[in-house]
């Protein structure tokens, strides 16, 4: 029997590492463009609705919760990774993975909007 997969109709998410790009005197710089980042994964996704525990959860821990997304459960995706939507970066601050559905939730707060015209 073969395991049906999910669509993922709301778009398409690419995943990045930041590449540490330090100033003169070894502060980290925010990434403003996508020369700062480095291409994972590019994956199809559906953005599902906060549950009150999300909320919850995400001010225990000093975060925002301004977008939680499922998809295609890809390996190594961790919180130190940032998603690239349309030309707005998050940070992930929580991976949730669904083995048996092979999908995993990304639960993100919203970083800035970055120039993707290079």
């Amino acid at each position: 029997m073969s395991k049906k997969f999910s669509n993922y109709n709301n778009g398409y998410l690419s995943i990045y590492n930041d590449r540490e790009i330090r100033t003169d005197f070894s502060a980290k710089k925010n990434v403003k463009s996508l020369d700062s980042l480095e291409f994972i994964v590019k994956l199809g996704y559906d953005e599902c609705s906060k549950r009150q525990q999300d909320f919850e959860f995400s001010e225990t821990i000093g975060r925002s919760l301004n977008l939680k997304v499922k998809t295609r459960l890809y390996k190594n995706v961790t919180n130190k990774h940032k998603v690239l939507i349309g030309n707005i970066l998050y940070d992930i601050f929580e991976v949730d993975i669904d083995r048996g559905k092979q999908e995993m939730y990304l639960y993100m707060e919203e970083v800035r909007t970055i120039d993707i015209t290079n």
